[in-house]
């Protein structure tokens, strides 16, 4: 399924919603409405926001779709020069970090302060049966999957009413020959993302997984290119953003290809 890659995101589809999703974020509201946003943003602005593997696919897009919606958007990621290059385009604040390095997270966390969106999108794959798995690679996917969102909750503050959306993936999906190490980590975040909505209900953050199918990014470059079915990352965004800023916002998103 997936692919290679230092920071990944995974995937979602294209529909315009209805009606605007809305929510108040700390003492902000922020709508997100593809049409109104194309025109002008008529909203109150004033919620500080980190994206997380910013530099993906589908967080490349996400950053798109955020800026002008939010009063300050944080990129962070490990390629400099595209994160430089996209927050400079959009106005936001670019604050490279190496998730596996704790110290750097630390220092993250400290310099965006209080949150009141936080996205998840950093990611990894490697395609290689257990038999052949290196412990470079396990440990790459790990980080990048599991031990980065584990360091960012520890670090993390939050505004009250903040929201953290984790991108996950559809077990069945996945569960292939080949995808072990992916496997083991992506349902490892799911799990820690389950227990941390239970530990962060006292401090009034709410917690998201977003199930995505099929997204095409670069994840899929060694398998000779994503299915015919996946979702361009565009697509994905948008839906993302229309069920997280819903409200309320559900304990589980799950996008589906068309």
């Amino acid at each position: 399924m997936p692919s290679r890659g230092d920071e990944l995101a995974e995937s979602g589809q294209k529909a315009v919603p209805k009606r605007p999703s809305c929510w108040m974020g700390g003492a902000a509201r922020i709508c997100f409405c593809p049409t109104v946003q194309a025109a002008q943003n008529p909203y109150p602005r004033g919620v500080n926001t980190l994206i997380l593997g910013a530099t993906g696919g589908i967080g490349q897009s996400l950053a798109h779709r955020l800026a002008g919606l939010v009063s300050r958007l944080w990129l962070s990621g490990r390629n400099g020069q595209i994160l430089a290059g996209l927050a400079r385009d959009l106005g936001a604040q670019a604050v490279p970090a190496e998730l596996g390095h704790e110290l750097e997270v630390q220092a993250l966390a400290a310099e965006v302060g209080p949150l009141d969106l936080l996205i998840y999108a950093a990611g990894a794959v490697s395609k290689s049966s257990l038999r052949e798995l290196s412990g470079a690679d396990l440990e790459r996917l790990t980080t990048a999957n599991l031990g980065g969102l584990s360091l960012a909750l520890k670090y993390a503050t939050f505004n009250p009413n903040a929201r953290v959306v984790v991108l996950g993936v559809y077990p069945d999906l996945i569960t292939v020959p080949g995808l072990s190490a992916y496997v083991a980590t992506k349902l490892g975040a799911e799990g820690l993302t389950n227990v941390a909505r239970k530990e962060f209900r006292r401090e009034g953050v709410r917690f998201c997984l977003v199930r995505l199918p099929a997204v095409a990014t670069m994840l899929w470059a060694p398998l000779a290119g994503a299915p015919k079915t996946a979702l361009h990352p565009d697509d994905a965004a948008t839906r993302i953003l229309e069920g997280v800023l819903a409200e309320p916002m559900p304990d589980v998103l799950e996008v589906r290809s068309a």
